[in-house]
C-alpha cells in the first residue's frame, strides 16, 4: 500500500567492553593499550611488526603483564634515577 512506509530496525549500538585482565597477569589488547597509554590500533600494529611480546589463544591476542612491563623497562630512554638526576641538575641541586 502506498503511504505505509516500511519500518526497518536499526542495528543495536555497539557497547564498549571494559578492558579484560585475568588476575592481573594477562591482558587483552584494550587493557594493554591502557597500560601503555596508547591505542588498540597502535598495539595491534606493534604485534604485526612483532615489536611487543604477545601470545595468541586461537585468534585472541593475550599479553603477559610481566613481559610487557619488562619490555617497557628495556626500551631506550632514561630511567627514573636518570630523570631525577637531570631534574636536580636543572634546578641547580647537587
Amino acid at each position: 500500500m502506498a503511504g505505509n512506509p516500511t519500518i526497518t530496525a536499526l542495528p543495536a549500538p555497539r557497547t564498549k567492553q571494559a578492558p579484560r585482565s585475568f588476575n592481573g597477569l594477562a591482558l587483552d589488547v584494550r587493557s594493554c593499550a591502557n597500560l601503555l597509554g596508547t591505542t588498540e590500533r597502535a598495539v595491534r600494529g606493534m604485534v604485526s611488526k612483532r615489536i611487543i611480546p604477545h601470545r595468541r589463544i586461537s585468534s585472541r591476542l593475550v599479553f603477559l603483564r610481566s613481559e610487557v612491563e619488562k619490555w617497557l623497562e628495556n626500551l631506550s630512554g632514561c630511567s627514573l634515577d636518570e630523570a631525577e638526576q637531570n631534574l636536580a641538575l636543572r634546578r641547580g641541586d647537587r
